[in-house]
């Protein structure tokens, strides 16, 4: 394995990708089979697990729970897949150095490459799922129109959001472990903060702002506008998405940066 410059801080290496794109890949696809390993169906569970989670969703809000919204039961899934997208890239990333701490202290590899493997590998379910949306979309007989043109771009804001979030916890996780227990709260709470079940015009004027600050709002909110059409909330909520993604992916290089060269002290 190519080595590289030990002085040479991890996320600025990580400036150089295209020349460890193998690596990263392949750190990648460890994160992805890790999880299914060990069971019968192995990589199936890429399918079986997001079509099993929509088919029961479909079933519980067009039986059981219905509120007077169109095609609610793909309202709610057009916000539980980005959800469940970030929900398993932090929890999973959030872990990554304590996890690989063998492999961070024995090879010199681009150490940011570690939490934003775990996030490309939660990429990689979140695109299965999408996948099978669509023909969900497609066989419910809701609109698919130009605005999913904008899907690419939602799915990157996203993406800049976690991933900055991914560095900052897994860089703080190796010194406080208490970090990783801490997240199952925080992302509860903001998982009812999210307008995941309801739509966002449910929240009340005055505190529309304060509500946005949490990013999955905005994020979410922007991915129920390319798939099913927007509200008068919608552009606040991306602007607001914008901004907190862009803050969150500076904190998280900044920590990363200023905590990696005690890693391996504590790890």
């Amino acid at each position: 394995m190519q080595l590289v410059d030990a002085n040479q801080s991890g996320v600025g290496r990580i400036a150089a990708f295209p020349a460890r794109a193998d690596l990263f890949v392949n750190l990648v696809w460890s994160e992805l089979t890790a999880r299914y390993k060990s069971t019968a169906l192995g990589l199936l569970w890429f399918i079986v697990q997001p079509l099993l989670m929509m088919t029961i969703l479909i079933i519980v809000f067009s039986r059981v729970i219905r509120l007077d919204i169109p095609h609610y039961p793909l309202f709610v899934l057009t916000a539980l897949l980005p959800w469940t997208f970030f929900q398993m890239g932090i929890n999973n990333a959030s872990s990554s150095l304590s996890r690989a701490s063998g492999l961070v202290k024995r090879v010199r590899i681009p150490r940011g490459f570690v939490p934003l493997a775990a996030v490309a590998a939660s990429l990689v379910h979140f695109i299965v799922s999408l996948i099978l949306l669509f023909g969900v979309i497609a066989v419910s007989g809701a609109d698919l129109s130009w605005r999913m043109a904008w899907l690419p771009a939602a799915i990157i804001l996203q993406t800049v959001f976690l991933s900055g979030a991914a560095l900052l916890t897994s860089s703080l996780n190796v010194f406080y472990r208490d970090v990783e227990h801490l997240l199952g709260p925080v992302v509860q709470a903001l998982f009812y903060l999210t307008p995941t079940f309801y739509p966002i015009s449910y929240v009340p004027r005055r505190w529309m702002l304060l509500y946005l600050m949490n990013p999955m709002a905005g994020i979410v909110e922007t991915y129920r506008t390319v798939l099913l059409g927007g509200t008068a909330q919608s552009a606040i909520a991306l602007a607001m998405a914008l901004a907190t993604s862009a803050a969150m992916l500076a904190a998280g290089v900044a920590t990363f940066r200023r905590l990696e060269p005690w890693f391996d002290d504590y790890l």
